[in-house]
């Protein structure tokens, strides 16, 4: 309503840097569940939420990593639904305890999904690293892309820099999928309307997961000087104010 209270007006990357992990193999999206008397009034679905003790430990541990390597207040977040979920994030929470005795000089705390979608909208800054389910984390992180100017701003990293069961063929390497966060939005193709940040974004992250510190700095100050540079978006919004092109081809003059 006119006047009302928004915990994010005037916020600004000062307050706001955080980072989500999220596991991106198990919980419903392993596929697991079927149908019984379909198409029917009695039908009855199930969707079955896995949860290995190998993926989470997996997933805490690049977590942690990630933690340490950050300049912010070292503090890691694992969000969950353990008051309901008692069965698959008990794990979750007996793993978190087990893995921060591994790194004494990282604060951690847990939150229940609901209460730290609150969060990130109420105090975004409360957050340094946060790590949760593969559920959890496809909604945390839109809602994260949102509040850090819009999802053509978002880039994500599906990293495989741990052992993984998915690929057992002997020599077979995989880096990663680096990859804008949002889709392919059939229906604004050829317009020059998508805004191409988050995928030079990503290819910043693929360079960074490769070890070219250098060159990934470049990009991302090229980025970071389109932006600031101003005149890209319409006024008080995510779309673009001028073509896709147009805003790749500043990014390549500063870089």
């Amino acid at each position: 309503m006119e006047g009302a209270y928004t915990p994010l007006k005037n916020r600004t990357s000062r307050d706001i840097n955080f980072v989500v992990v999220r596991e991106n193999s198990e919980s419903v999206y392993a596929g697991i569940g079927g149908a019984f008397r379909r198409g029917t009034p009695y039908e009855v679905a199930v969707q079955e939420d896995l949860n290995t003790r190998y993926g989470v430990d997996r997933i805490l541990d690049y977590a942690f990593k990630t933690c340490e390597k950050r300049k912010n207040r070292k503090m890691i977040t694992l969000v969950d639904k353990a008051n309901v979920l008692v069965h698959a994030h008990s794990l979750w929470r007996r793993a978190f305890e087990e893995a921060g005795k591994s790194y004494p000089g990282i604060k951690r705390n847990a939150l229940y999904v609901d209460a730290a979608a609150m969060d990130f909208v109420r105090r975004p800054d409360a957050f340094d690293v946060v790590v949760t389910n593969n559920l959890f984390g496809d909604i945390l992180t839109d809602l994260g892309a949102i509040i850090s100017g819009g999802v053509g701003m978002a880039a994500s990293a599906n990293l495989n820099d741990l052992p993984s069961p998915d690929l057992p063929r002997k020599g077979q390497k995989c880096r990663g999928l680096f990859e804008p966060i949002h889709g392919s939005a059939p229906d604004i193709a050829g317009r020059g309307l998508a805004n191409p940040l988050a995928a030079i974004m990503a290819a910043k992250m693929m360079l960074d997961s490769f070890g070219e510190a250098e060159a990934a700095g470049a990009v991302d100050k090229a980025v970071r000087r389109t932006v600031a540079d101003g005149g890209i978006f319409k006024n008080n919004s995510a779309d673009l104010a001028v073509s896709t092109k147009d805003v790749g081809d500043r990014v390549a003059s500063f870089l």
